[in-house]
């Protein structure tokens, strides 16, 4: 099932870091909204080789130069004889820790998935080398809602990545390292659109059109024609390029409505916009985060709720940013 939501109002930015010393998520504008590992009992099958902690990982040759810190999510629901499987993006910042977006991990029709299927180090996801790992802790920016404000969340793996996989460089706070008339990279393992099934890694250069402050940045073919990422690559990178120096820029929230063909297949307009959360707007939040979970685990752990409080109004803009959910169930 896809779904599709339309941003005719969105919630504030929160523009301001708060000290993780405060001791819980609600101070620094966070929620958990992952599952309890205490009380699952399912355990993940692997696809491909596990990577056991000790061992010598075989990878490196498979590991895309552009993207190396680039996983796959997949979000189980477990029932009663069958798995339904949720695909997204992430990027790994540090061993134990993935940034994507928020509406990936969160709850969905008051349904909590049951683990979270990650899947690295290689750029084919049919590789016998690939890296696997599960996780059941991930925390979600307490201001994040249906409308794709606020869309970011930060997935702490059970157990850490390999040294072979390098984390990624992410924007400083309030630096983007993309404008308006530039050309971002886009990565991701289409689930839907043109190029839905390709199991290798699938890169396309875009053209930045906009980027607002709090909102989105917009990107579109540098050329106008069917081409980008789509629903199922949620979370995933946009990398920036400046005199050879990369950074991921955002994290994919949202695409364009309308652009699927008669068949109901989603991103087959020409010259589509997609809609990434910048990550310069939340990098301190992303390390109060980990900080935070690194230091408290318990705090980061189950579900639960908090208020959201406010510290910034969106532009007029982001107001009327009507967006679809890059999310593929």
């Amino acid at each position: 099932m896809i779904r599709t939501v339309s941003a005719v109002a969105a919630a504030a930015l929160a523009l301001v870091s708060i000290d993780a010393s405060a001791g819980d998520l609600a101070a620094i504008n966070a929620i958990a909204c992952g599952t309890d590992p205490a009380q699952t009992t399912r355990v993940a099958k692997p696809t491909g080789a596990v990577y056991h902690l000790g061992n010598p990982a075989v990878i490196g040759a498979g590991l895309d130069r552009d993207f190396p810190a680039m996983v796959k999510l997949k979000m189980v629901y477990q029932h009663d004889g069958y798995a339904e499987i949720e695909h997204c993006g992430g990027t790994v910042i540090d061993s134990r820790y993935v940034v994507t977006a928020a509406h990936c991990v969160k709850a969905k029709d008051g349904t909590q998935w049951d683990r979270i299927e990650i899947v690295a180090g290689d750029h084919s996801l049919d590789s016998t080398k690939v890296i696997t790992r599960t996780a059941h802790q991930a925390v979600c920016h307490a201001g994040a809602d249906d409308y794709l404000s606020n869309d970011i969340a930060i997935v702490k793996l059970d157990q850490p990545l390999p040294k072979e996989i390098t984390p990624a460089t992410i924007d400083d706070f309030r630096r983007p390292t993309v404008k308006p008339g530039g050309i971002a990279v886009a990565a991701g393992w289409p689930v839907t659109g043109a190029k839905a099934g390709q199991t290798s890694l699938q890169k396309v250069p875009l053209s930045v059109t906009d980027v607002e402050w709090p909102g989105f940045i917009t990107v579109t073919s540098p050329t106008g024609r069917i081409e980008g990422v789509c629903q199922g690559e949620s979370g995933g990178p946009l990398l920036s390029r400046i005199n050879g120096y990369q950074s991921i820029a955002g994290v994919l929230s949202g695409i364009e409505p309308g652009t699927n063909d008669h068949t109901g297949e989603p991103c087959m307009k020409a010259g589509y916009d997609m809609y990434y959360t910048p990550i310069a707007a939340y990098r301190d939040w992303i390390e109060d985060v980990v900080h935070l979970c690194a230091h408290d685990p318990e705090e980061c752990r189950g579900a639960g709720e908090t208020d959201f409080f406010l510290s910034a109004i969106p532009s007029a803009e982001t107001l009327g940013r009507v967006a679809s959910v890059a999310r593929y169930r």
